[in-house]
């Protein structure tokens, strides 16, 4: 960016190796025309700042704050100083999967006679999985089945069950804690419908309970395998979207429960992500090639939006590490390094020509800057390095 000192003389060639031109000029100022005194010269040139990782103007000053105006057709770069929301994030590797892990154990003696299909999703009151040709039936609660079920019983599997049958259309009765004579109507009408004796009781181990629909994940006992009480049948996971971080144990007071997240999938799409757990259990991996021992703690966090088909994938998490909000920015490479010290910007006005003000600086995100001072308002142009 080139600029013209208002008030100055022409630019002194500097092809002279010797200095002796400079050094006559400055040793004989009473030589100037009144009126002339020297109002400041600013020297702007284009650097890198690593610190703040991008171009900022270096600018000099011989005296006081200079005034640097423009062409009548200005070829200076510009930008507008705005009001906005800074956000600084760090980048951590996560894994792509499902939220929650279930392990189903069998309840009921016999032959498997059908599995749901891997990665498939069974929902309430569908057939998790069949021993001698009858369903084992998938409910929705968060207290397991452990007992067989009938009239005169009371309990939370009982309540779990009532909720279970209305929300399925078998109706006539009031959910609660206990299992009455309409109870065991209703599920009669259930077993009807199953294909199941109708008992009006429910066998031990005829139902699962789980916390919602389950993704099927590993078979544990193929079709035809026997299977008994307490043996493993399958594994599945909830069909919620989930990304997994084992987190340096040093960025712990980056995340907290219900924090917000940017997600950045393998095909370069972003999602928004809740954090919905936060580990306290510390971890250490023992490190590679001589290296430290790594101290993690596993972070999960939900996804908000659709992640497609993927089922299983590394993914980039952006984690908040700071923010700022409703603050004056420029863009970085606005910035005049002073020599006096400190930062400016150049202003410009609506005439084309530009002062340049002091400001102060705040926090850095995403190429630009935080400032105030020097009277700046939003809207307001500046100039920028090209």
């Amino acid at each position: 960016m080139t600029a013209t000192v208002e008030g100055g003389t022409t630019p002194r060639s500097e092809e002279s190796g010797d200095g002796s031109h400079d050094a006559a000029h400055d040793a004989a100022p009473r030589h100037r025309p009144r009126g002339r005194r020297r109002r400041g010269r600013w020297i702007i040139a284009a650097v890198l700042v690593a610190a703040a990782g991008g171009g900022v103007y270096y600018a000099t000053a011989d005296a006081g704050t200079a005034s640097v105006a423009g062409s009548d057709k200005p070829t200076r770069h510009t930008d507008k100083v705005t009001r906005q929301t800074l956000i600084n994030s760090k980048q951590v590797d996560g894994t792509l999967g499902f939220k929650g892990s279930t392990s189903v154990m069998g309840r009921l003696a016999g032959t498997v006679t059908g599995l749901p299909g891997i990665g498939s999703t069974v929902s309430r009151g569908e057939q998790l999985y069949g021993v001698d040709g009858k369903p084992v039936v998938l409910l929705y609660g968060k207290s397991p089945a452990y007992r067989e079920m009938k009239s005169g019983d009371k309990g939370e599997d009982v309540r779990q069950l009532e909720e279970n049958l209305q929300a399925l259309g078998y109706r006539g009765f009031t959910p609660d804690s206990e299992f009455t004579d309409l109870t065991a109507q209703a599920v009669k009408r259930w077993q009807k419908a199953l294909g199941l004796p109708r008992t009006g009781k429910v066998e031990d181990g005829r139902v699962v309970f789980a916390s919602g629909p389950l993704r099927m994940g590993e078979r544990k006992a193929p079709v035809g395998s026997d299977v008994r009480p307490g043996s493993p049948v399958l594994t599945g996971t909830s069909s919620k979207r989930q990304v997994h971080v084992d987190l340096d144990i040093g960025d712990r007071s980056l995340v907290k429960k219900d924090g917000t997240t940017t997600v950045t999938l393998p095909d370069g799409k972003t999602v928004k992500g809740t954090i919905t757990g936060v580990g306290t259990t510390v971890k250490k991996t023992p490190g590679a090639n001589g290296a430290a021992d790594k101290s993690t703690i596993g972070v999960d966090i939900e996804l908000d939006g659709d992640v497609a088909d993927i089922t299983e994938a590394p993914v980039t998490v952006g984690i908040q590490s700071e923010k700022k909000e409703n603050v004056l920015t420029v863009p970085i490479t606005a910035l005049l390094a002073l020599r006096e010290g400190g930062y400016g910007v150049e202003v410009i006005g609506a005439d084309g020509k530009g002062t340049v003000s002091a400001v102060k600086l705040g926090m850095f995100a995403n190429g630009r800057v935080e400032v105030s001072g020097g009277g700046l308002t939003a809207g307001t142009t500046v100039g920028v390095a090209a």
